[in-house]
């Protein structure tokens, strides 16, 4: 079973932060359960999806294909069934909000298919597909389309920008660094971190957006910038990591007492 569990630890958070804050917000249906399965089972399918691509090298191809491919093939099956049950289930008029996580998930096995998973828009299209899921779990139980959107963006923002981040750190040392490469991340992530905040605060001023949002997103947007800007030595990616599981958990309980 360990064999086939993700390896990125972070994307554990990105999976179960964005769930339990819209169960906690909106609260528990039928067809929200069928969709976090759904969501556990693509999580979940990654790792033998990975062998089976070659992507963990050859000698793991060559001991565990067939078994990654049997794994692979029953986290799929599971995927598709509860993602088509909780379809059935969901309000026609909710029904639209599918698309939300749907369309980044399908650039990001694109990306994966095309060896392209850990670039930039990889990593972005699985943080937005993480994050999008709490749209339709929400509206699953009733809540507003306005409802669900709020608790998707801090997420949204909070994975992005510290994704974008955390490469500034890796690209400073990988295979020797890569000084021009981290300086472009780096100033891209400060620049998402300001827009973000403009906008929010902008679309917080008109009423296009409840003041929560902007309260729930403050802690990724800083997190992101004090990182890029400052961006820590390789040897503290570990605490790295914790601190921005305790980012997630500040953020996921924002969103719960605020909305």
């Amino acid at each position: 079973m360990k064999a086939w569990l993700p390896k990125e630890h972070g994307a554990y958070g990105q999976v179960t932060f964005p769930l339990v804050s819209a169960f906690g917000v909106a609260g528990v249906s039928t067809a929200g359960v069928l969709l976090s399965i759904a969501v556990i089972s693509g999580f979940l399918a990654h790792e033998p999806a990975a062998i089976v691509l070659g992507q963990r090298g050859s000698r793991a191809k060559r001991e565990l294909d067939a078994s990654a491919r049997a794994w692979l093939g029953c986290c799929v099956a599971i995927g598709l069934a509860a993602g088509l049950l909780a379809a059935a289930r969901l309000d026609h008029v909710a029904r639209w909000s599918l698309a939300v996580p749907v369309i980044p998930a399908a650039v990001l096995i694109v990306a994966m298919v095309n060896g392209r998973e850990k670039s930039w828009f990889g990593e972005a299209a699985a943080a937005l597909a993480f994050a999008g899921v709490s749209v339709p779990i929400a509206m699953a139980a009733g809540a507003s389309t306005a409802v669900g959107v709020a608790i998707a963006i801090p997420f949204a923002l909070l994975f992005t920008t510290t994704t974008l981040a955390v490469r500034v750190v890796i690209l400073r040392v990988r295979a020797g660094g890569d000084p021009y490469a981290a300086a472009a991340t780096r100033r891209a992530t400060l620049v998402v971190s300001a827009v973000a905040t403009v906008l929010i605060g902008v679309m917080t001023a008109t009423g296009w957006l409840p003041t929560q949002v902007l309260v729930a997103s403050a802690p990724g947007l800083l997190t992101a910038a004090i990182v890029a800007a400052r961006p820590p030595a390789a040897s503290k990616l570990r605490a790295l990591g914790w601190s921005l599981v305790a980012v997630s958990i500040l953020t996921t309980l924002i969103v719960i007492v605020t909305l």
